[in-house]
C-alpha cells in the first residue's frame, strides 16, 4: 500500500486500487483532488497500471469539495483559475487510455460526483447518494458537471438534478443510467476489481485504441468520427499482440499478450 493518509492506493495483477479516506464524510480540498487525479494519471504514465478503480472507505465515496476552498475564492478571477485547473486534471483523467471505474458507495456529491462523471466507468451500491448539490449553496456545479451530466443522462434530466440539487439512490442512478451498475455494498469494490481484471487481461494496445476512439471519436461528428476509428483499428494491424490474439483464437488456448 502507497501513498498517503487520505490516499491509498495498491496495485494487484495490474490492477490498481485508489482509497479515499478522510473521515467522517470524505470531504476534500482542493489538494487532494489535485494528487487523487495525478497519481491516477502517473499509474498509468508509468505503465504500472492496466485498469484504475477509485473508491471511498466508510461507506462514501467524496461528499464534495471543502466549502472553506470555496469561500476562499473571493474574484471572478479566484473561481476561473481553480476552476480551470481541476477540470484540466479532471480531463486528463477522462482522456487516460487506460480505464479508471469509480466504485460508488455512500455520499457522492459536488465535486466528488464531478470527478466520478470524468471516470470511465462508474459502479454503485444501493446506498449510494449521487448529486450536484451546489445549486441549495446558492452556486452551481463548476468543474465539468454541467456538461458531463446532461451528456451522460440527457439534457432534461441533468437539468432536473443540477436545477433542484436532488440526490439519487444508486438504484435510481441505474435506471437513467448514470453508473453501469448496483451491487451490495459489500461486494461493490469486489465487483470493480473484477471489471477491471477483465480488462487488464485484454491486448492492452487494443483496449487504448477503443478508449482513444471512443473518447475522441464521440466529441467529433459521425463521419468524422468512423474515419478516426479506421485509423486507430489501423494501427493494431500487424502487431504481435493481434497477431498473438488471433492465433489464440484458433488454437482455442488464452492468448498471452506483452505489455507494449
Amino acid at each position: 500500500m502507497s501513498g498517503n493518509d487520505v490516499l491509498k492506493y495498491s496495485v494487484e495483477n495490474r490492477v490498481a486500487l485508489i482509497t479515499i479516506d478522510r473521515p467522517p464524510h470524505n470531504i476534500l480540498p482542493l489538494a487532494y483532488y489535485r494528487e487523487l487525479c495525478k497519481t491516477a494519471i502517473n499509474l498509468v504514465k508509468k505503465k504500472e497500471a492496466r485498469a484504475i478503480v477509485i473508491t471511498g472507505s466508510n461507506k462514501v465515496f467524496i461528499s464534495g469539495l471543502d466549502v472553506n476552498d470555496i469561500n476562499a475564492l473571493k474574484t471572478a478571477q479566484d473561481n476561473n483559475r481553480m476552476t480551470l485547473e481541476i477540470k484540466a486534471l479532471f480531463r486528463q483523467v477522462e482522456k487516460l487510455p487506460r480505464p479508471v471505474i469509480a466504485a460508488i458507495d455512500g455520499n457522492c456529491f459536488g465535486g466528488g460526483l464531478e470527478l466520478a462523471l470524468s471516470c470511465h466507468m462508474r459502479l454503485a451500491s444501493p446506498e449510494a447518494r449521487l448529486g450536484l448539490l451546489e445549486i441549495n449553496l446558492g452556486t452551481m456545479p463548476s468543474l465539468g458537471g454541467t456538461q458531463r451530466l446532461p451528456r451522460l443522462v440527457g439534457r432534461a434530466k441533468g437539468l432536473e438534478l443540477m436545477l433542484t440539487g436532488r440526490q439519487v439512490s444508486g438504484e435510481e442512478a441505474l435506471g437513467i443510467g448514470l453508473v453501469n451498475a448496483v451491487y451490495p455494498s459489500s461486494d461493490l469494490v469486489e465487483q470493480a476489481k473484477t471489471l477491471a481484471y477483465q480488462i487488464a487481461e485484454k491486448n492492452c494496445q487494443a483496449v487504448e485504441a477503443v478508449m482513444r476512439a471512443t473518447t475522441e471519436g464521440l466529441e467529433m461528428g459521425f463521419d468524422q468520427g468512423c474515419v478516426f476509428e479506421s485509423t486507430c483499428s489501423s494501427e493494431l494491424t500487424g502487431t504481435h499482440n493481434m497477431k498473438e490474439g488471433m492465433a489464440a483464437f484458433f488454437e482455442r488456448r488464452k492468448p498471452v499478450y506483452r505489455d507494449e
